[in-house]
């Protein structure tokens, strides 16, 4: 239990706030993930296995007893085994592709200024079309206010706030 007691300084885990029997799983899932040291993809199913193991470890324990981030932690938790199998079988390598490029933006930006008072829907919609994905309101709102294209309050897409799409004020001076 001294592997234990190291790993708890080591991690600033709290041992008394653990059980005597979450002690011994974890210590034996140490005992685990030191033998599979340097195959990742295990390392993460004992990860998976502890957060399923319903010993109600939570998940910056498991974390850190496989040397991942707790949010890697949380999304594995809430994966089904089929779909954990599938990303040991078949890693993603990085950051997934956004469904938006930069080089929509224009199309967009277009789109909003023929249709200022545009909904939501109504956008998502012309997305879809347009540009062949399926976007989450999150995501549009996201896209939207990385470019300056606006801003969405309600079920409403707000283009006035936005420096690119606003009129000419009378007081700005052009540079050309």
């Amino acid at each position: 239990m001294a592997v234990l007691s190291a790993w708890a300084v080591e991690t600033k885990i709290d041992l008394e706030q653990l059980d005597l029997g979450q002690q011994w799983v974890l210590f034996a899932a140490l005992e685990v993930v030191a033998f599979l040291d340097t195959v990742g993809p295990l390392k993460r199913m004992v990860g998976y296995f502890l957060a399923h193991s319903g010993m109600g470890l939570t998940s910056a324990v498991v974390a850190a007893v496989v040397g991942v981030s707790d949010r890697a932690v949380r999304k594995t938790r809430s994966q089904s085994p089929e779909d954990r199998l599938h990303n040991v079988r078949h890693p993603s390598q990085g950051h997934r592709k956004p469904k938006l490029a930069t080089r929509d933006v224009g199309r967009l930006a277009k789109f909003f200024a023929t249709n200022p008072k545009a909904k939501v829907a109504e956008v998502l919609s012309f997305v879809s079309i347009e540009f062949s994905v399926d976007l989450d309101r999150l995501t549009l709102r996201r896209f939207v206010k990385k470019f300056g294209l606006g801003c969405l309050r309600g079920d409403q897409v707000i283009v006035e706030d936005s420096p690119l799409l606003s009129p000419t004020r009378t007081s700005e001076v052009h540079s050309c």
